[in-house]
């Protein structure tokens, strides 16, 4: 049978037997809504909580939005607020990057749509900025209970209103990525980041676990727990109004407004409905995060196989479809992530001991995973240098490897699994 895969900006079609399909795991297709800014609006206007143009009356207002790596309705999500806080003091927005590329082209286009946005609304009183993690003029606000220093944008602070703009999906160690995490890291500093980043080693650390999730049961994530207390600390005695949406292939499937807490409680419901999944492990899985901009870099791919590695078994093998078109990494993390995985893997692993450099998280767990399968194999625009230097293999013809795989067992079950950085994967 044909099975098309995402990649890039395109697809790869691939013919699977169905004797060896194991089946395709990717997002459930619930019913998108017909008009997107119809139902922004209509969860604006019947928030959890006060009203945004309430809150904004006379007040000063931090808007965060997401960057570019994000593929939410960018323009949508600022069009829907921007009219809700005319009669704010001032508006802020800030594009929260976190340890992201800053200038990045695309980022560049969110500044001049959010422009045009306030402009066309005649916003009084606004300006707009992109996140540097290295700037030097950060504001220390202290340190959480676990010892996280929080270095934040000195723009993002002192604000009456804090409004952010939340893509939702599952997040292979924050539990989900969702309104905490466009203050931490969103808007803080590269010691902040590290250092909260650091807890990505620990068990609890992982997806499905959050402390907003309405099962009280999932709430034991350290990391996600100290994203949450930088965001309040950030926030300071100032309001957070959450804005937020969970969406596929660039169609709305669900929206939230107000109280950060309950807000985000409704999209991991959500979430937990349509991107969670149990599955019986296989032998042989293919990997796709889900096209640009989930697969833009390996730095960004990753986040796929980490979602998905419950999904294959001791010594088995994945096929990782990954485009790569801005490369291995963004710069300040090809360090710690790209080049410490280049180390035979036990060294890799025995390095990630005593002071935690951001981004090894990535690399430790890269290194566990390709120490737990006996092969991935990478179709990517990567050179073959650059693929087999962090022990993967790279590939010129997906379906030459499927058909590999069943001349070497007529038997095989092969599972495909595609929008990987959308998706979280449990074990029966």
């Amino acid at each position: 049978m044909e099975v098309s895969v995402s990649y890039g900006d395109d697809k790869v079609d691939l013919n699977i037997p169905e004797s060896n399909f194991a089946g395709i795991i990717k997002p459930k297709q619930l019913e998108p809504k017909s008009d997107l800014l119809g139902e922004l609006k209509r969860v604006l206007d019947n928030p959890q909580g006060p009203t945004l143009t309430e809150l904004a009356k006379s007040k000063s207002v931090c808007v965060l939005v997401e960057d570019h790596t994000r593929d939410e309705p960018h323009l949508e999500l600022v069009s829907s607020i921007v009219p809700r806080l005319k009669r704010a003091s001032r508006v802020q927005f800030i594009v929260t990057t976190g340890s992201h590329e800053v200038n990045h082209p695309d980022n560049l286009e969110i500044v001049n749509m959010i422009q045009k946005v306030a402009e066309g609304s005649k916003l009084p009183n606004f300006d707009v900025i992109i996140h540097d993690c290295s700037a030097e003029d950060l504001i220390n606000l202290g340190k959480t209970s676990r010892g996280t220093p929080v270095w934040v944008n000195s723009a993002a602070v002192g604000h009456d209103v804090y409004v952010s703009l939340s893509d939702m999906k599952a997040h292979y160690f924050a539990g989900y990525s969702n309104v905490v995490k466009n203050f931490l890291p969103g808007v803080c500093g590269f010691d902040t980041i590290e250092g909260n980043h650091s807890m990505a080693l620990h068990p609890q650390s992982t997806f499905g676990v959050h402390p907003y999730h309405p099962d009280e049961k999932r709430r034991e994530n350290p990391l996600a727990d100290d994203m949450r207390e930088g965001m309040e600390m950030i926030a300071g005695k100032g309001t957070v109004f959450l804005l937020a949406v969970v969406t596929d292939g660039g169609k709305l499937i669900w929206a939230g407004a107000g109280k950060p807490e309950p807000v985000t409680a409704g999209g991991i419901k959500i979430l937990d409905e349509s991107s969670s999944f149990t599955v019986t492990p296989q032998t042989r899985i293919i990997v796709s995060p889900g096209g640009y901009p989930q697969d833009k870099s390996l730095y960004h791919a990753q986040r796929a196989i980490e979602l998905t590695k419950n999904a294959v078994l001791d010594y088995g093998e994945i096929l990782f479809l990954a485009q790569c078109k801005d490369g291995v990494a963004p710069q300040p993390a090809i360090e710690n992530f790209y080049n410490k995985l280049t180390l035979p893997l036990v060294d890799v692993i025995a390095s990630i001991g005593g002071k935690y450099h951001l981004y090894e998280h990535k690399a430790f767990k890269f290194a566990e995973l390709l120490m737990k399968v006996s092969r991935i194999k990478m179709y990517t625009d990567l050179d073959s240098e650059t693929v087999e230097g962090v022990h993967m293999e790279k590939v010129s013809d997906p379906q030459a490897v499927v058909d590999e795989w069943i001349a070497e067992d007529p038997t095989v079950k092969i599972l495909v699994l595609d929008k990987g950085n959308k998706i979280a994967v449990y074990t029966e």
